[in-house]
């Protein structure tokens, strides 16, 4: 039900602040002389879904392990950034039924989104914001079954072109795949696990209201408690480690002599699909939408 109920809303935030950020990230690379690999990672990292979707999308482009290591950097610097201060940059401009999904169209890391939507929750008490963040991050996660394939293709395809099409680039893992293959390589793992518990607790709810007990053993009220004591507890350590696990993932010889062009395209990446997000929700809010929802 709160997918539901976001969907109307959420998806086209995601799609503009998404599109934005594939097409400006890019283009603003080029212009600064990056390579196009390293735009690329610097462009799924940051309108789609952080670390995980640059270190999907690493070997499927053949990126080396410094374009890896820039671009991992730039998630880290400023997703971080966006977790400490815009919890507190969406409650003064924006409404509570739109913050939640800025927060989760505006920060990198699944890891950052969740941290700024729990810094909001307990800083101003807000369940709903939390609920729609982990939702809007999550559909946003989802696009890596397209984009990391649709990436492989085109490097691949470029790859074959420099070699006058006479060599083929080795199958590594990194090959575009088919049907089950392809998603298991590049949906990761957490998503699947969010829909799994999110079936759980509406089955959990759903027996609860038909039969009275939560699957036959808990009443409503227990069992939402329990969901309660389980998110609470898992959230708390889960963070902790993801958060640490980005920082761990990243090596300082890997970013020696860069200069600043890779993070200035990062900044202006996260700015415009940051940007992108809070004008699509503004416009939004004026059409009504969000009252609606």
């Amino acid at each position: 039900m709160d997918v539901a109920k976001l969907g109307a809303v959420g998806i086209p935030v995601v799609t503009a602040s998404m599109t934005a950020g594939l097409t400006f990230i890019p283009w603003a690379a080029k212009r600064a002389g990056l390579s196009n690999k390293l735009g690329s990672l610097l462009a799924a990292g940051t309108s789609i879904c952080g670390v995980t979707a640059i270190t999907a999308a690493a070997p499927a482009i053949r990126a080396d392990s410094k374009e890896t290591a820039v671009a991992v950097a730039n998630v880290v610097a400023f997703g971080t950034l966006g977790m400490l201060t815009y919890p507190y940059f969406t409650h003064a401009l924006l409404p509570e039924s739109a913050a939640g999904l800025f927060l989760g169209v505006a920060v990198h890391d699944t890891s950052q989104v969740l941290g700024s939507a729990m810094t909001y929750h307990q800083v101003f008490g807000s369940d709903e914001v939390l609920k729609a963040a982990a939702v809007t991050k999550l559909t946003r996660n989802l696009c890596l079954a397209g984009v990391i394939p649709s990436l492989a293709w085109q490097y691949r395809h470029q790859d074959g072109a420099a070699v006058g099409g006479s060599e083929q680039p080795k199958d590594d893992g990194g090959a575009v795949m088919s049907g089950l293959a392809k998603f298991q390589k590049y949906v990761p793992g957490f998503v699947l696990g969010f829909i799994g518990v999110a079936a759980l607790r509406s089955a959990g709810d759903y027996s609860a209201l038909a039969s009275g007990k939560a699957f036959g053993l808990f009443d409503k009220a227990a069992f939402e408690a329990l969901a309660a004591t389980v998110a609470s507890t898992g959230s708390t350590v889960g963070l902790g480690t993801a958060m640490a696990a980005v920082g761990l993932s990243t090596s300082a010889s890997d970013l020696k002599g860069v200069g600043v062009r890779p993070f200035a395209v990062g900044l202006s990446g996260a700015l415009v699909v940051g940007s992108t997000g809070f004008a699509t929700l503004k416009a939004l809010e004026a059409a009504g939408a969000l009252a609606a929802a």
